[in-house]
């Protein structure tokens, strides 16, 4: 592997052709046409896929973005993006920490349901 950093051409509406850096988890892809200030960063995506009835079905997509030239200097921070529901939402560490957390306490929901059903189903 190459000492030399990382780095793609976009094409942006405002600056013309600019080569920026890659950090080591970016895929490289970046969409030509935009402002400079909505160039992304956009790390693989981790996805749950669930088995129903109907077949299966992918929740909370996530992965690692940065937007570095965004007017936002929140967003110029490397984050990750959660979709939940129809959205996608950036999160820090604690964020996504909070989520991983609640995620757990979740699943011990559904268990308990699991049960639950289990037993309404034997009394019929």
């Amino acid at each position: 592997m190459s000492d030399r950093p990382r780095t793609a051409t976009v094409h942006t509406l405002d600056q013309g052709p600019v080569t920026v850096p890659c950090p080591s988890w970016c895929l490289g892809v970046h969409e030509d046409g935009l402002d400079l200030v909505d160039l992304a960063h956009e790390g693989p995506e981790t996805v749950l896929t669930v088995d129903v009835p109907h077949g299966p079905v992918q929740l909370l997509d996530a992965g690692l973005c940065q937007y570095p030239y965004s007017s936002n200097p929140d967003d110029r921070e490397v984050q990750a993006a959660v979709l939940l529901g129809t959205g996608w939402h950036r999160l820090d560490h604690d964020a996504l920490r909070m989520l991983a957390a609640q995620l757990v306490v979740h699943a011990g929901r559904l268990r308990d349901l699991a049960a639950e059903l289990l037993n309404a189903e034997g009394a019929l």
